[in-house]
């Protein structure tokens, strides 16, 4: 998937000596023809109040903050459904249960700082933003084809239909028109007009014309449509 040319970043790292590399390592990237913007916060709750104002394409976490740490903030966003940008953990420790601990609770991927290059900064945003963007397709299909599967159990389904006008009760217990349900539960798109038995009984003297017409009207926009 491509990326924008331009990506802007949260970091959230309270050390200003750390901050500074990161900006220095992407200020060099421009080898890809991107343009990296970094947005800086020192605390877990400016990082917070930031990721609910703004909308960023990667965030930049480090573990240890003055007010808490990196897998809290994940851990928060989780539990309140705030949806985070995909995230890296940068974190002085190379310690492999915490790098499962923040992959588990969301995170893209797991730097160890004063380890990683600028390549390798580069690869894990960009890596990061192409796995979510996939899951987030992934996400979009399945949504789909739970509303296709929907739809089928409709159409497969026992509808009961009232013998004098016609409604049909949906599972609600209300009652609608068959257009109207049609149009309601996605399952086509509905255009009025009248059958030749009603035609010849509302306009029994204008009948045959208007069969007539009514039939080269649908031609002319069958046509249409195919071209």
């Amino acid at each position: 998937m491509n990326l924008p040319a331009q990506l802007k970043l949260l970091v959230i790292d309270d050390d200003d000596i750390d901050r500074m590399n990161v900006e220095r390592m992407l200020g060099k990237s421009g080898d890809d023809g991107r343009d990296y913007r970094c947005v800086m916060t020192r605390s877990k709750a400016e990082g917070l109040a930031a990721l609910q104002a703004e909308q960023f394409d990667c965030l930049l976490l480090d573990f240890r903050l003055p007010d808490g740490d990196g897998l809290e903030l994940l851990a928060e966003a989780a539990a309140t459904r705030l949806r985070l940008p995909p995230t890296v953990l940068m974190t002085t420790l190379n310690d492999r249960q915490t790098a499962l601990k923040a992959l588990s609770l969301g995170a893209q991927d797991y730097l160890v700082k004063g380890e990683f290059t600028q390549a390798m900064l580069v690869r894990a945003i960009q890596y990061g933003i192409q796995r979510d963007q996939l899951v987030q397709e992934r996400d979009r299909l399945l949504r789909e084809l739970q509303t296709a599967i929907e739809n089928i159990k409709t159409l497969k389904g026992l509808l009961p239909v009232c013998s004098s006008c016609k409604k049909i009760r949906d599972d609600s217990g209300y009652w609608d028109a068959v257009d109207a349900y049609i149009v309601k539960h996605g399952l086509a798109t509905v255009s009025h007009s009248l059958c030749p038995t009603c035609i010849r009984q509302l306009y029994p003297g204008m009948a045959d014309k208007i069969i007539a017409a009514t039939a080269a009207q649908e031609r002319r926009t069958n046509q249409r449509t195919t071209e």
